[in-house]
């Protein structure tokens, strides 16, 4: 019976893997590359993998096509072999690689390092370091190919970040690297992020990205003694980065505030879901295109109240801000734009300063109470029940004791 691995309801699975079945050549393990590379796409989307199995899906897949044996006609034999394949992947020996990347800042230091799992995180290692020293050397070996990608220099208004993960291969690494230091750049874009205010000129400024800790335009995976543990490199595509590093005035605040809001992200019972959450907020807010990424931090909101259903996702917000009112204004606002991006012409780039400044103040207030309160609450359910609360305080206390006699009655003689 596979665990690793599912069909996705509302999918032809009959049918998916049947195009697949005809792009497949006479040998049973090459296909016709314009059919396989429309239709792969698609069976991705068909399978659902398991927390534990989704980094290594895509191989999963590819292999149990590519597996002469299996004849592509029945989907239940399908998943049993993408759930073979995932086992024999996931025996393999971990081995200890590092991602070297580089993010938008150049003040001081504002830490050494963070663990997340079992992940490092290096902020502004020493450039003269033996492990820089050599990575860099090591990168030289890279420089052809992304001269002729067009991939953007690296700048001075850089600061190399190291993250120390084990992992199966240098992918594998660059996968499980890529999400521990977004998810940092997530909690320090949140609060710098929070902090901010609608800019009076935004109508007049170049498009440009919300969040002031962005990735650099390289980023490459080697092994401890920091020689390339792979030729490939990933880049940002026309990256570009216009604003100014941040500049503290306290840096040492700074440093302990963060250090305590990470503290409490890593002891939260609710941490996964808090740390996805800080990945689909980073990377929303990475985007330059304003209203992509609007649809990225509606998603934010969704996952944060537990729906996509307009007035209930509003009615939850607003319960987390002081000023109900304000903010059931202001989310609806920001609902009515987003369905003008999706389903209409319109766009926000004139007013996109104010309108995804509006928006991440709705999400940063909601994800900095699920990271100080999961730990008074079960589950998210509770949280969601707890939001659902009504804001009449008669009402509320009519509540209580409606429950209190419903506890007596139950426990009645």
């Amino acid at each position: 019976m596979p665990t690793r691995f599912d069909w996705q309801r509302g999918f032809n699975r009959n049918l998916i893997l049947g195009k697949l079945k005809d792009a497949r050549k006479s040998d049973g393990r090459s296909f016709d590359a314009g059919d396989y590379e429309f239709w792969l796409p698609v069976l991705s989307s068909a399978v659902r993998a398991s927390r534990e199995a989704e980094p290594l899906k895509a191989r999963c897949i590819g292999a149990s096509l590519s597996d002469a044996s299996l004849k592509l006609n029945d989907p239940d034999a399908f998943i049993v072999r993408c759930d073979q394949e995932f086992e024999k992947l996931s025996q393999r020996p971990l081995s200890k690689f590092v991602l070297y990347t580089t993010v938008t800042y150049s003040g001081p230091r504002l830490i050494d390092w963070v663990g997340d799992d079992s992940a490092r995180i290096y902020w502004q290692p020493s450039l003269r370091g033996s492990f820089l020293r050599k990575a860099k050397k090591a990168q030289e070996a890279q420089e052809f190919h992304r001269k002729a990608n067009k991939v953007a220099a690296e700048n001075d208004g850089l600061s190399p970040v190291l993250v120390h993960v084990s992992a199966y291969d240098a992918f594998d690494a660059f996968e499980r690297a890529n999400d521990y230091v977004d998810r940092f750049r997530g909690m320090l874009n949140l609060l710098i992020n929070s902090g901010g205010s609608v800019n009076p000129f935004g109508r007049l400024a170049t498009p440009h990205a919300v969040n002031k800790f962005r990735r650099g335009p390289i980023h490459s995976i080697h092994h401890p003694d920091g020689s390339l543990a792979t030729e490939t490199f990933w880049y940002e595509p026309r990256w570009t980065h216009n604003v100014s590093s941040v500049k503290f005035k306290d840096p040492p605040d700074y440093k302990r505030s963060l250090r305590r809001w990470w503290r409490k992200l890593q002891e939260s019972p609710m941490r996964e879901f808090i740390s996805d959450v800080l990945l689909r907020y980073c990377r929303a807010l990475d985007l330059h295109e304003a209203d992509a990424s609007l649809l990225g931090m509606w998603q934010v909101l969704e996952k944060v109240t537990g729906t996509d259903k307009y007035d209930l996702l509003i009615d939850r917000l607003a319960r987390l801000f002081r000023d109900h009112e304000d903010a059931r204004e202001i989310a609806n606002h920001v609902r009515l734009r987003r369905n003008q991006t999706v389903h209409s012409a319109h766009n926000i780039s004139r007013e996109a300063n104010a309108i995804l400044i509006q928006t991440e103040t709705l999400a940063s207030q909601a994800i900095f109470f699920y990271i100080k309160n999961a730990a008074k609450f079960e589950n998210q359910k509770e949280i969601l029940d707890f939001l659902d609360l009504p804001l009449d305080h008669r009402k509320l206390q009519r509540q209580r004791k409606i429950a209190d006699f419903f506890i007596r009655y139950q426990n009645r003689p």
